[in-house]
């Protein structure tokens, strides 16, 4: 009987703007009343259509999507000056990522390692804190610079890891303390060298030295690359870390390639707490002073000195983030999902190739949306994921594809909206509809994303709407998300995504009045009665409430 109301309710929550439900699986689809739809209708309109464009024959804008035209443009976001970048070079298989999620303290759900070469291919950023300290890292692939048939993606990987170098406040070199020093470990000396040093800080750290007898034995090759003092360090015990990052930091503050005041809060906080202590008179200060702020903390030296240990306390406290509206990225290998990114990020942030299963590791971008002139609102900022291609459970084995599937399906769950990525020319396959059951279940808003428009032949008047019923009736799953026909390639219509996630996240925090459900809920039985028992009596249902949001979710 519970499954059965589920049901009758379901059928009315595309009317209500609600794009996600936490229920069981429908099974069966119910007609509306129209009655209730027109009374509706003008309260609560959540409808997204698509613009006519050139050479294209769709309908026309409506009101509200006119208005999402008139915002602020969209740009990238710019990150904070006080959370400089350190970026984690070296060549393949050296131990990268696993230091990556050893500082940052990601090892669940963090960048996937593997006792393999090139997993690792498009950077990845990750914060990180030490000695109260905020920084981002920024992971990158092995880098080689002799291209040959058995490096794949070797050029791509290295046009990564210089745009990670290029955006760093400091560099950590990582090589392998058990094979020791390599030609290829020389080549990246000497580019970093030539090329970096100069304006940032270089750091060795020589990972996999597990071992405190022979670690000083396994270093001592790597002063050979005329890079400083190496440091011994094992990514899987946590060995010698802290000492490598206060190295780190000081180099930091000695080349002033972050902001100033970096690095220096512990320095500034222990000299704060010396002076507080101190039995020797601070300048300014007479024996009577002294007597004063020691034994009762009176005088203004004592309030002067108590106020720098204050401030330096301060200054520990956690850095205040801006909320972001999570996008993921999601479907089957091989369908534009990192052309999509590319395109919406204006850049080559991922690789892109032809070959099925190119993107790996979970890769983000930030753009932002500025507040309107005048107006005191903050920006709105929204962090696309590009995952991983999901493929059939049964062809996924364990390794490295089953941690990419996996952070891909961790993506969904942790999204404000999904996008659902599929190939219009292709049509909707059984993954797709597996992913977006997937979505549905997980209670994620979604936007449904035909790439490759541009590829599909033939099209007329009649195009558009075929299409649409097609979807439509393929996907029942998502049936209440908007589609958006689009071309990563060439850019057509992708800027229509940022509308599409603004209304979807607007129906999936939507809160809709008890009356209303009420409403709903009465014409509801009225039109279909709950089932009598085997006594002939008859259930009554009284009352029902939405008791969350986000996915709305009515009880």
């Amino acid at each position: 009987f519970l499954i059965k109301l589920e049901f009758l309710i379901i059928a009315f929550l595309p009317f209500l703007g609600i794009n996600a439900f936490i229920c069981h699986q429908q099974k069966t689809l119910l007609s509306p009343i129209s009655r209730l739809h027109i009374s509706l209708s003008d309260e609560i309109d959540v409808t997204f259509q698509e613009e006519e464009e050139e050479d294209d024959y769709l309908p026309e804008d409506d009101e509200e999507e006119e208005e999402l035209l008139n915002l602020q443009p969209i740009r990238r976001y710019q990150r904070s000056k006080k959370e400089p970048l350190i970026a984690i070079i070296g060549r393949p298989n050296v131990g990268k990522s696993a230091l990556v999620n050893r500082i940052a303290g990601t090892h669940s759900g963090g960048a996937i390692v593997a006792d393999e070469s090139g997993i690792t291919r498009d950077r990845t950023y990750r914060d990180a804190e030490f000695l109260g300290e905020y920084f981002q890292l920024v992971d990158t692939g092995g880098l080689v610079f002799d291209d040959d048939e058995d490096t794949i993606f070797a050029k791509e990987i290295r046009e990564q890891a210089m745009v990670a170098i290029n955006e760093a406040s400091a560099c950590i070199v990582v090589t392998d303390g058990q094979l020791g020093m390599t030609a290829m470990d020389l080549d990246i000396a000497e580019f970093l060298r030539k090329e970096v040093c100069n304006d940032i800080p270089v750091v060795v750290a020589v990972n996999k030295c597990e071992s405190a007898m022979i670690e000083h034995t396994n270093v001592a090759e790597f002063w050979n690359l005329g890079l400083g003092e190496p440091f011994p360090t094992s990514a899987l015990h946590g060995v010698g870390i802290a000492e490598m990052l206060e190295s780190v930091y000081e180099g930091i503050v000695d080349k002033k390639s972050a902001i100033t005041g970096f690095g220096s809060k512990v320095k500034e906080l222990k000299a704060a707490k010396k002076n507080w202590l101190s039995d020797e008179p601070l300048p300014g200060e007479d024996d009577t002073d002294v007597r004063l702020r020691r034994k009762y903390g009176l005088g203004e030296s004592a309030m002067k000195t108590l106020n720098k240990y204050q401030e330096a306390m301060d200054a520990f406290e956690d850095v205040v983030r801006p909320e972001e509206i999570n996008v993921a990225i999601i479907g089957r290998p091989n369908v534009g999902k990192s052309s999509l990114l590319n395109c919406i990020f204006g850049d080559q942030r991922a690789i892109v190739s032809d070959i099925a299963g190119t993107t790996r590791d979970s890769v983000d971008a930030t753009m932002e949306r500025p507040s309107p002139p005048g107006s005191e609102s903050e920006s709105t900022l929204y962090r696309f994921v590009d995952t991983a291609g999901i493929r059939r459970k049964g062809k996924v084995q364990y390794g490295p594809e089953f941690f990419m599937v996996n952070r891909a399906l961790r993506a969904i769950r942790r999204s404000d909206v999904s996008l659902l990525i599929m190939d219009a020319t292709a049509g909707v396959t059984e993954q797709d509809r597996n992913l977006a059951q997937k979505i549905s279940d997980d209670g994620r808003s979604c936007v449904i994303v035909c790439n490759k428009w541009d590829a599909v032949v033939g099209k007329d008047s009649s195009t558009y709407e075929k299409s649409v019923k097609y979807f439509r009736d393929e996907l029942p799953q998502v049936r209440w998300a908007p589609i958006l026909f689009i071309s990563a390639e060439t850019g057509q219509r992708v800027s229509k995504i940022y509308g599409a996630v603004d209304l979807a996240i607007k129906a999936h925090r939507r809160r809709v009045t008890t009356s209303t459900l009420n409403e709903v809920l009465r014409d509801a039985i009225l039109w279909q009665p709950p089932p009598a028992r085997r006594n002939g009596a008859q259930a009554k249902i009284y009352y029902c409430n939405q008791v969350s949001t986000r996915p709305p979710t009515i009880v």
